[in-house]
């Protein structure tokens, strides 16, 4: 008995190190390996509730994103403030970030708004977002980039309710109140409104029509010796630039002389001395007159003769476009 009792137990003893051994073998075939890293981003959304709201509201939503160190993210593929996602359009969307040990927390706060409509309640699904992230194995040497890979996140459900109507006791509402003082005051606002736009662009109007008439009148009306004694003023004033003054003096009023006689009689000037202008004025009554004149200019300006009297010559100038323009004219500066 005690040698029957000592082969079992040492076959049983065997038969258990054997089915350890298995085990053992078994254990080591399936879970043997080193385990794979875990994902190094997470995502999770967070809302103060799925239920309860209304069509019309403003739901938050946030969707908080853990990144590991040596990963990268990149949020552009976000949907945008007045961008459509799903059911919903965002109104508004604010992106922080955090350090925390050894990771960074991107936390996207989002205002969602759907006026889809409801029958009683509808459960509405925000769809995934695309999110773009690197590691250091993506970096491309070449190209000095990164090559992103995409990351979906999960969806997430919304329960959307109509409005709900109020049963009870009250009365119906009739109508509008109708304010007929404030209506009153509203329409005689308009109306002084109106009327004193009405009287300004009329005034304005007015008073810039009456201003060019003025201008009109007081303008002068130049004729051909007003215009000519201006030149002659203009040209002593400026001949005190130049050394020889007198002799420019007497160049600036045979052209003066050239462009009256050109304007009063029609006399063609171009390449023509002052003197040969004149002669085709024998019988005009200052023709003397207009034949000295040219004379004493042709001896400075043509001959080379000094410029001795530039001053009678300019007074005489002047009166003499003044007897030929036959009207008042200023007299010229001596």
């Amino acid at each position: 008995m005690k040698k029957f009792v000592l082969v079992t137990s040492i076959v049983l003893f065997i038969a258990l190190w054997v089915v350890s051994a298995v085990n053992r073998d078994v254990h080591s075939e399936d879970g043997g390996a080193p385990d794979q890293e875990p994902f190094p981003i997470t995502t999770d959304f967070q809302c103060p509730r799925n239920f309860g709201f209304h069509v019309g509201d403003e739901i938050p939503l946030t969707l908080v994103l853990e990144v590991r160190d040596g990963c990268i993210v990149d949020l552009v593929n976000l949907p945008k403030e007045k961008d459509i996602h799903g059911h919903f359009e965002i109104r508004k969307v604010k992106i922080e970030k955090r350090r925390e040990s050894d990771r960074t927390v991107h936390t996207v706060s989002f205002r969602l708004q759907t006026f889809d409509p409801a029958i009683a309640v509808d459960r509405l699904t925000f769809p995934p977002l695309r999110i773009s992230y690197a590691t250091k194995q993506d970096w491309n040497p070449k190209e000095s980039r990164y090559q992103y890979q995409s990351l979906m996140t999960q969806a997430y459900d919304i329960f959307i309710s109509r409005t709900a109507t109020y049963v009870g006791p009250m009365k119906d509402i009739k109508g509008p109140i109708i304010d007929h003082l404030a209506a009153l005051i509203w329409k005689l606002t308009i109306f002084g409104g109106g009327f004193l736009v009405l009287v300004v662009f009329v005034s304005w109007t007015w008073g810039f029509i009456l201003k060019r008439r003025r201008i009109e009148k007081q303008t002068p009306i130049l004729t051909a010796g007003n215009r000519a004694i201006e030149a002659l003023n203009e040209a002593r004033e400026k001949c005190f630039n130049y050394e020889d003054h007198r002799k420019h003096l007497f160049v600036a009023v045979n052209a003066i002389l050239r462009e009256f006689l050109k304007e009063v009689y029609g006399l063609p000037s171009a390449n023509r001395p002052s003197m040969a202008i004149v002669h085709q004025l024998k019988t005009h009554p200052f023709y003397e007159d207009l034949k000295g004149l040219a004379a004493r200019i042709n001896q400075v300006v043509y001959e080379g003769e000094p410029p001795a009297d530039v001053e009678a010559v300019v007074r005489e100038f002047s009166g003499l476009l003044k007897k030929i323009d036959g009207k008042t004219v200023p007299e010229a500066q001596v």
